[in-house]
């Protein structure tokens, strides 16, 4: 009695057995439906961003090269300058008076060695005295141009366009040679620093192009190139200098303004992908990876992110042009699942 029971509940059990693998199998074969989305190479969203600030392209501080006291200014901080303008004077009086006497002497030293040449001409005057009267005619036109110069000098005038960044005299006021008087920088060629991490300053190039947002300027969008990559880390953030130049023929954008800076990635070696950051998922291995569509079958696919994007995830390596991922049913897919792309 024992025995025909234990045999009809093996009976049994290979019965439900079969049962189970056969609607397994019924449900193997039957293809599952998915979307999917052929993926592209994009530069999207693959720059890295970076806060910047304003620098002037090229400044100077202007100063006299004589002593003398303030006399006229004029210029205002944030004035626009043109090539050449005058910008302030010092009392000339004394270098008027220098530049006088050295212009009579100068006279008096030409006259004299238009006499004497007649003499020498006819060998009537000494070589050591015709010797001496040269000297003193060439003594005479150098003492002239310093005296001409210095007179110059008591006039200040603008190197460069530019405008006034900073304002370190006023009339009356006694300067000495090399004390600065103004700091006058260009107006259309700025330059944006930003420091950038050690782990990303090797996709920094030269010439690489660059977007650039104003917040002070309503979020206006500006275009600049790298010029300059520093080759020395801060010893303590452990990021490098780099300088963009960016024209401002507008002459809105100011020195020590905020920029929120985008490095461009527009090279074949920068393209990415972008897919739904909801379809990656993460393996016993923690790789990251997606369901791709490979001859009508699901496909793992190992890929590697790169950062988040208003769009999707970036994808920087596992992908390719044409690639079909799929976007919706990869729950329930596994390898080899039969797929119907929808």
């Amino acid at each position: 009695m024992k025995k025909n029971y234990l045999t009809t509940t093996l009976w049994m059990a290979i019965l439900l057995t079969g049962c189970q693998r056969n609607d397994n199998q019924a449900t193997e074969k039957q293809p599952i439906k998915v979307k999917v989305i052929t993926v592209s190479a994009s530069t999207d969203g693959q720059g890295k961003s970076y806060s910047g600030t304003v620098e002037e392209g090229n400044g100077t501080y202007l100063s006299f090269p004589v002593m003398g006291t303030v006399k006229t200014l004029h210029f205002h901080l944030g004035q626009h300058i043109s090539k050449g303008q005058l910008l302030a004077t010092l009392d000339s009086t004394s270098m008027q008076s220098s530049y006088n006497a050295a212009r009579a002497s100068l006279v008096q030293a030409e006259d004299a060695h238009q006499r004497m040449k007649e003499l020498h001409d006819k060998g009537s005057l000494p070589e050591i005295q015709w010797i001496e009267v040269q000297s003193k005619l060439q003594q005479a036109q150098a003492l002239e141009e310093i005296a001409n110069k210095n007179l110059k000098d008591c006039k200040l005038l603008a190197p460069f366009e530019g405008v006034i960044a900073e304002k370190s005299i006023e009339v009356g006021q006694n300067v000495t040679p090399g004390i600065p008087v103004a700091k006058l920088v260009t107006a259309h060629h700025l330059k944006i620093k930003i420091a950038v991490p050690e782990t990303e300053i090797t996709d920094v190039r030269l010439s690489q192009r660059v977007d650039i947002k104003v917040p002070a300027l309503g979020g206006k969008l500006l275009t600049g190139t790298i010029e300059e990559k520093g080759i020395i880390a801060h010893p303590l953030s452990r990021s490098y200098e780099v300088k963009i130049h960016i024209d401002n023929d507008a002459k809105d954008l100011m020195p020590g303004m905020i920029t929120e800076v985008v490095l461009r990635k527009d090279t074949e070696k920068d393209a990415c992908y972008i897919i739904p950051a909801n379809i990656v998922q993460l393996d016993e291995k923690n790789n990251n990876f997606v369901w791709i569509e490979k001859d009508g079958k699901a496909s793992k696919q190992i890929i590697k992110c790169g950062e988040f994007t208003p769009k999707g995830v970036t994808v920087v390596s596992g992908l390719q042009n044409g690639t079909q991922v799929i976007v919706e049913g990869q729950q329930k897919v596994c390898e080899g699942t039969s797929l119907t792309i929808i």
